[in-house]
């Protein structure tokens, strides 16, 4: 059996929120609908929600 955690921390509501887990951490910035993500071990992430269910989303990794 493994120990999982996860917090959501909200800092501006609806536009920044702080996520704490038990491997680290992760800053989103955006809405429901463009969103860019960085992470405590370098990953980073931007996504888009486009109308009639499309969407797009980039990962990248730092080296």
């Amino acid at each position: 059996m493994s120990l999982y955690y996860h917090k959501r921390i909200t800092i501006i509501p609806r536009l920044m929120h702080l996520h704490i887990g038990t491997h680290g951490w992760s800053l989103s910035l955006g809405t429901r609908r463009a969103r860019v993500t960085r992470s405590s071990d370098g990953r980073s992430s931007a996504s888009v929600r486009l109308p009639g269910g499309f969407s797009w989303r980039r990962n990248s990794r730092r080296h």
